[in-house]
């Protein structure tokens, strides 16, 4: 009956960029990604049908908290970006 608040939000703040933009020199950015993903398809150039038939994808995220959850945000984001190139 209190009807309390379900929703929690919070971010990281990195710390302050030592990065000089004149000289070009110190780092940008702290929360560097790296990953590639490679997708083979078939396309029927009749009807325009497309089917993935294989896909590789390759992540360095560090040491993770959660590897379940870096796993789900990196194949829905394949995906996510799959709906986008094939729409």
């Amino acid at each position: 009956m209190k009807r309390l608040s379900l929703l929690a939000t919070g971010h990281y703040k990195s710390p302050e960029d030592q990065y000089d933009p004149i000289a070009m020199t110190g780092q940008p950015h702290r929360n560097y990604v790296y990953g590639a993903a490679v997708a083979e398809v078939v396309v029927d150039t009749l009807t325009g049908e497309k089917r993935v038939t294989r896909l590789d994808l390759l992540h360095d995220a560090g040491k993770s908290l959660n590897p379940a959850l870096d796993l789900g945000l990196l194949e829905g984001g394949f995906i996510q970006g799959l709906g986008w190139v094939t729409t």
